[in-house]
């Protein structure tokens, strides 16, 4: 009895055209002259000839449960090293082969995890200037912001405007790759770098390595994050890059201090030595 073509199509369609150990594809490209070469064999798992690998009595050795796809290198090679690619150790690469199959045409739920070859940031890093901020972008796809209960109404409607502007200039330079676009968000997110600092609001950010898994695409996708937090100054800790602060709590105390008033509206654009200066903000590197 030879194979059906019913279980022949099953089989390579369960394996997805490809050999069930190597998982190469078992066609080759064609050719000006030539149609496409297919190189995949059908193997038995259990051999019907009396001195074939793996013998042993079934009602029938050409069904589908006693198949398995390989290319001719592994079929030769599981025929000639029986001591090893035994009955249950080929059923089970049949069934784990399929199974990936499977799992890469019905997508999964799409999650980010941490990529396992970066360490994650123990600290946040302190950005006190539009630059600043605008180089820890660098190929971020999605930034993620925080910031504590309790702000003030006006701290609430600045952080707003500036994650709005913050996300708006992602889209923009994701679509124009300038210099020109990079030194415009720059200069506008200082703007906003200094809203916040005369309101006794730091920012402090801190990439993390992750990847996209689930979804169609089989392979995890590296995808760069930013946290962004916004921390009133008094919250703010100064710490290494390990997170071990620097000074113990009581050093804090001497750095207590009351956001200045709004400035009053000039005719020019102050300069920036203007600007009201915060001792807090001068000597943190980090928060």
């Amino acid at each position: 009895m030879a194979i059906s073509l019913r279980t022949r199509r099953i089989l390579w369609v369960t394996a997805g055209g490809r050999c069930s150990i190597c998982r190469t594809l078992l066609v080759t490209e064609g050719t000006e002259t030539d149609d496409p070469s297919v190189f995949g064999e059908e193997a038995h798992i259990v051999s019907a000839a009396p001195d074939g690998p793996r013998h042993g009595p079934l009602p029938s050795h050409d069904v589908y449960d006693n198949l398995i796809l390989l290319c001719s290198k592994h079929h030769k090679q599981v025929d000639d090293q029986v001591g090893h690619y035994t009955v249950d150790l080929l059923k089970q690469i049949k069934r784990d082969h399929e199974e990936r199959v499977r799992s890469r045409d019905e997508p999964g739920p799409v999650r980010l995890v941490h990529d396992p070859k970066y360490p994650i940031p123990k600290a946040l890093t302190l950005c006190i200037t539009g630059t600043q901020l605008w180089n820890n972008m660098e190929g971020v796809r999605a930034f993620y912001p925080s910031w504590p209960d309790g702000l003030s109404e006006e701290q609430h409607d600045l952080i707003a405007s500036f994650l709005d502007d913050l996300r708006d200039w992602m889209d923009v330079t994701s679509f124009e790759h300038s210099y020109k676009a990079g030194r415009d968000a720059a200069k506008h997110l200082g703007e906003h770098v200094k809203a916040l600092a005369g309101h006794g609001l730091l920012i402090g950010v801190m990439q993390r390595h992750t990847l996209l898994t689930g979804g169609i695409k089989a392979d995890p996708w590296p995808w760069l994050v930013l946290d962004v937090e916004l921390q009133p100054v008094r919250l703010a800790r100064l710490a290494d890059e390990n997170g071990t602060p620097l000074f113990p709590d009581s050093e804090y105390e001497l750095w207590d201090w009351e956001p200045p008033p709004p400035p009053r509206r000039q005719p020019t654009p102050r300069s920036s030595r203007e600007l009201p200066q915060t001792r807090p903000a001068s000597r943190i590197a980090q928060v």
